[in-house]
């Protein structure tokens, strides 16, 4: 038997070989015990002992991996969202500059201008308030992606932040990200449940977070509504409670349900039963059992990052961080185009804090508008707020960069990332279709050769 046959009867051994053991395990699969898999998955630290704590994230964990992981659905005609919103963004600025025109007509400069004018230190200040607000936003991830799967995983957690941003930002209500956010994930290898895990607790932690903070500035700076006209100060104050009450349903909702559950699960069962007669709700039942899961899914995610303390401590430091600066960045915006931007107020702490303040109330004065981003509202309502600081070509290009670092960025940076997994995706699915295709082609000619030596 010469060499070349000797050889092609080994390699047909071996792929008989790989057949035989796949067909195996599929018909074996349900003998094949699981718990040592399960162990070594418990195992978060790596450390060979799954502790209680361990454990007790594991079993959490299993209890959200009913939760459906699904690719986002592809629209027909999804360009012109995109399109439709380019034009809400441009229509709010131009609104932006015909309010802002209208307060000062004769104080208008350009950019340009107000950038030779603008004080470079609090430019670097406002930079590395944007830089701060960014990295809290994808260390959360990290931190809680850490506690859910003892891995450090400092990429993903980044380009999961970014993605959710993105997707919050292009989608009514902000209602986009979380299912975005979910199926990346678990396309990085997470399980259903920690997919699920990571976003929820995240989203939670910070949501308490963002209330916490705002409730607190909403309710200890009334008085800095006092120096807007009559008009703007009823229409904030008015707005900005409701959206504040609109806001805390569902962390009050997941509080009462924990606290006292048969009084919740009666005030549920009321709600949802109003709103069926009313026609609002389709499906009683189902709509009862939805509003079930989430709080069950919420409680248990609290219960994941509350066996991990020094991450929880870390994770709520972050998310309070990122809220005030956050909120604070149209006062540093201002400094760095005009100087003192006080009006009366007191120091610069109190002013930092009376524009804190403002930011705020817009901000859950416009939360219930159905816009992505409530674009429009925001432009147009902070436009009139902030105009007790600061008005003409500095209150616009103040308002305009304000938006555009918390707003418009991330649209850009998630069209960036969008388009580059496009990319990759095609240049990938194009090398393998090239590989396989030149496969055959090798062969032929490696077989021809052996046939010319022989």
């Amino acid at each position: 038997m010469s060499d070349k046959e000797t050889r092609d009867e080994e390699v047909a051994e071996t792929e008989l070989e790989k057949l035989n053991i796949k067909a195996a395990s599929e018909n074996t699969a349900e003998e094949v015990p699981s718990e040592p898999d399960d162990e070594v998955k418990a195992d978060l630290n790596g450390d060979g002992v799954v502790d209680e704590a361990e454990a007790e994230i594991d079993e959490a964990l299993k209890s959200l991996e009913d939760t459906p992981v699904e690719a986002p659905k592809k629209k027909k005609h999804a360009w012109l969202g995109y399109v439709l919103l380019v034009g809400v963004i441009c229509l709010s600025v131009w609104a932006m500059l015909e309010i802002v025109r209208t307060n000062d007509p004769n104080d208008f400069k350009s950019f340009g201008e107000i950038i030779a004018a603008s004080d470079w230190r609090f430019a670097l200040i406002t930079l590395a308030v944007l830089l701060v607000t960014v990295a809290c936003i994808c260390f959360e991830y990290v931190v809680v992606i850490k506690a859910t799967t003892g891995k450090t995983r400092i990429r993903t957690g980044m380009k999961v932040a970014l993605l959710g941003k993105f997707y919050d930002n292009v989608t009514p209500f902000g209602t986009g990200g979380q299912p975005m956010q979910i199926y990346y994930l678990h396309k990085k290898g997470l399980s259903g449940g920690a997919s699920s895990a990571v976003v929820l607790t995240k989203y939670f932690v910070w949501m308490l977070c963002w209330l916490f903070v705002s409730l607190i500035l909403m309710a200890c700076s009334t008085h800095v509504l006092s120096g807007l006209d009559d008009a703007t100060r009823i229409v904030l104050l008015v707005t900005g409670w409701v959206g504040m009450g609109i806001n805390v349903l569902v962390p009050l909702s997941i509080l009462l349900f924990a606290v006292v559950p048969k009084f919740a699960n009666k005030l549920a069962s009321f709600v949802v039963g109003l709103g069926y007669k009313v026609k609002i709700v389709k499906d009683k039942e189902k709509t009862l059992a939805k509003a079930h899961k989430v709080v069950s899914d919420f409680r248990t995610t609290f219960k994941i990052i509350s066996r991990r303390p020094l991450l929880f401590i870390t994770l709520i430091v972050l998310c309070l961080i990122e809220v005030f600066l956050n909120f604070s960045l149209p006062y540093f915006l201002m400094r760095t185009f005009s100087g003192i931007v006080s009006v009366d107020l007191g120091t610069d702490l109190s002013t930092l804090i009376a524009v804190t303040a403002i930011n705020v109330y817009v901000a859950f004065g416009v939360s219930f508008i159905p816009t992505p981003g409530n674009t429009g509202a925001m432009e147009g309502m902070g436009a009139l707020a902030f105009s007790m600081f600061v008005t003409g070509a500095v209150q616009f290009w103040s308002m305009f960069t304000w938006r555009f670092a918390t707003y418009y960025i991330y649209i850009l940076i998630g069209l960036c990332l969008v388009i580059f997994d496009l990319i990759r995706k095609i240049y990938r699915a194009r090398k393998s279709r090239k590989n396989f295709l030149n496969k055959p082609t090798e062969e032929s000619q490696d077989n021809s050769e052996n046939d010319e030596t022989t």
